[in-house]
């Protein structure tokens, strides 16, 4: 298994172009995360025609999947819980997620969700995200994403350290 997480970590490098590098080493593995979670994620209803991520107050990820994305999607970075409604990925650190108009925006449907931290992906998120030394691992809340219609690729939830 750790293999493939190997794999899937230099799949996701390798999409990032040279000014990322600059970023700091966590924010770029998290927004490489968050990019292929999409990629081997699938919308059951209503796909959209364009994704829009959506980063609530962190500049690292943010910039770091503007960077990766280049333009190919729509990437915002959220100051406040009411401006999400367009959002189709959403990202929240674990702060924010804890606090209760951010944690609704975790229900609502057609949305992929990923959180910061080990307990908060269970209270709502698809992913979250688990900082390690060296690494980040990540959980799969199987259990929502089916509710809300999402089908998630069985070579990611081969790579993920929980399926809940």
């Amino acid at each position: 298994m750790s293999r493939l997480l190997v794999v899937f970590i230099i799949a996701a490098g390798a999409c990032l172009i040279s000014p990322v590098r600059a970023q700091p080493a966590q924010a770029t593995l998290k927004a490489a995360l968050l990019y292929r979670f999409v990629q081997y994620s699938e919308w059951s209803d209503n796909p959209p025609a364009q994704q829009h991520y959506c980063i609530a107050q962190d500049t690292g990820v943010f910039n770091s999947l503007t960077e990766i994305l280049a333009k190919q999607a729509q990437v915002s970075l959220l100051t406040a819980a009411d401006q999400a409604s367009e959002c189709t990925v959403l990202y929240l650190t674990a702060e924010l997620a804890s606090k209760p108009e951010w944690s609704q925006l975790l229900q609502a449907s057609d949305r992929l969700t990923v959180v910061e931290g080990a307990e908060l992906f269970r209270q709502g998120a698809m992913f979250g995200l688990i900082a390690e030394p060296n690494r980040i691992s990540f959980r799969v809340n199987l259990t929502i994403a089916r509710q809300q219609g999402f089908h998630l690729s069985a070579q990611m939830l081969k790579l993920a350290k929980e399926i809940h």
